[in-house]
């Protein structure tokens, strides 16, 4: 039915079959069914906020990447510690992560942005870096605190156990006025 011309009238006949068949069968009003999903949930963002166990993901219907063994090769140079000592060869070798083992590649564009502002070439994967961004942030939870400036409750992602000082929004537009 996709990418075909139909008149109008056909049109409404055909969709209102396909709705009358979707709420037959508990698809209508639902976003794509999992199995649609081109991605294991370990690889999905949903994952970050609501991580689950391969075997949690599989009991719930849902897709799963398990690691292949041709991304976990030896690594094969040694890194240098400073960005000045590492030559243009890096671009061509193989890297392996130093958290999880799995091979990662330098491309030309990080290289020069690393030699421009003097950062070291990294030694973990993306995926290890992207949980330790992800491990600094608040969790998606909300906590009720005072303000520090008058007291009043407020809802924030900051634990109260946390030492950050935390404002209402008054109080908060009133620093920085």
């Amino acid at each position: 039915i996709l990418n075909k011309q139909y008149s109008e009238e056909d049109y409404k006949e055909l969709s209102k079959r396909i709705i009358e068949h979707m709420k037959k069968t508990g698809e209508w009003g639902e976003f794509f069914p999992t199995s649609m999903s081109a991605y294991g949930y370990n690889e999905t963002v949903a994952n970050d906020y609501f991580p689950m166990t391969r075997e949690e993901a599989l009991a719930r219907g849902y897709k799963w990447k398990d690691p292949d063994p041709k991304d976990y090769l030896p690594q094969s140079c040694e890194i240098p510690d400073s960005i000045d000592d590492v030559l243009d060869t890096i671009l061509n070798e193989v890297l392996a992560c130093a958290q999880c083992g799995r091979n990662y590649k330098i491309q030309d564009a990080e290289l020069r942005f690393l030699k421009k502002r003097g950062f070291p070439i990294p030694r973990k994967c993306y995926n290890c870096r992207h949980e330790d961004r992800m491990k600094k942030r608040n969790p998606r939870r909300l906590w009720g605190r005072q303000c520090f400036k008058c007291n009043t409750e407020i809802k924030t992602t900051y634990d109260p156990n946390r030492p950050e000082k935390v404002y209402c929004e008054k109080c908060y537009l009133e620093i920085k006025a």
